[in-house]
């Protein structure tokens, strides 16, 4: 013990010593009425790569801005019933993954010979449920409980993955798409997306949510590093983006020569899609 301190002139006494047993289980569900389980009350797991905590710090997270939601009266009781949905998949893969090396042999676990990588449990899914409007290629896949991993180690601005990182300068200074995320909905598009800037104004008015609408180009307030920007995004330069509160990419729109209906009822029918709510109630908010 010295030696590890470096110290070997500093006393050392044991005072107490504890056994310690890994425990590896996840709740059948995450929630039941009123009631919602989150982190250690949800899932517990061995301490494999800081998984435990960030399974919980991810849940915590999405259950957080859908509670905000339903109770400042922006979407429906039905959003919360994707918090499980959503999160049961993810919690369950990370348990089953954290099960390696001496926490499977104390627990009498014999782990998988095929682990996925770090980036598959921590970013590497994409969610599943109301709250995510799919593009029709996503549409085929029956069974929810089931997590749905990415074919490789990158984000792609897919519906229902986390929103990649994109570098961007804004007043001379450098900043990632990731500093965009402010606790509310984040809408990007391209320079020549001013229609859907537009329709993601007035969508912010009329679902009465608070709506941050964002323009990438040269000649724009956000000016892109390199030109591969919306490649990594997945959307022209007049497609567009919605991202959630927790930094999930809620609805996409790859160009706006591709939407079957104006850009206004596009985006506000997505919102309504999220929220659980109709865009006729909104538009009379």
């Amino acid at each position: 013990m010295e030696s590890a301190i470096g110290r070997p002139d500093i006393g050392v006494e044991i005072a107490e010593i504890a056994p310690w047993q890994p425990s590896q289980s996840v709740a059948e569900r995450f929630h039941q009425g009123r009631v919602f389980l989150v982190g250690d009350a949800a899932h517990t797991m061995p301490p494999k790569e800081g998984l435990g905590v960030n399974t919980a710090i991810q849940s915590a997270q999405n259950l957080g801005w859908k509670l905000a939601a339903v109770l400042q009266g922006h979407a429906s009781s039905g959003l919360l019933s994707t918090y499980s949905v959503e999160r049961h998949p993810v919690a369950w893969f990370a348990s089953v993954h954290s099960l390696t090396g001496p926490a499977a042999t104390l627990l009498d676990k014999i782990p998988e010979k095929q682990k996925a990588s770090e980036f598959f449990p921590i970013i590497g899914y994409r969610y599943r449920s109301n709250a995510i409007v799919s593009e029709p290629a996503d549409r085929t896949e029956t069974d929810p409980d089931q997590i749905a991993l990415l074919d490789r180690e990158e984000l792609t601005g897919q519906p229902g993955t986390r929103v990649p990182h994109v570098w961007l300068e804004r007043a001379g200074q450098h900043i990632s798409t990731l500093d965009l995320l402010d606790g509310a909905f984040v809408l990007l598009t391209g320079s020549g997306g001013m229609q859907w800037s537009e329709a993601g104004l007035r969508s912010s008015g009329a679902f009465g949510l608070k709506l941050s609408v964002h323009q990438i180009g040269s000649e724009c307030e956000l000016v892109p590093v390199s030109d591969d920007w919306s490649a990594k995004l997945g959307i022209s330069a007049d497609g567009a983006i919605l991202v959630r509160p927790d930094g999930f990419v809620a609805w996409r729109a790859t160009e706006l020569g591709s939407a079957a209906a104006p850009a206004q009822a596009q985006l506000e029918g997505a919102i309504a899609r999220i929220l659980g709510r109709s865009p006729e109630r909104a538009a009379a908010r």
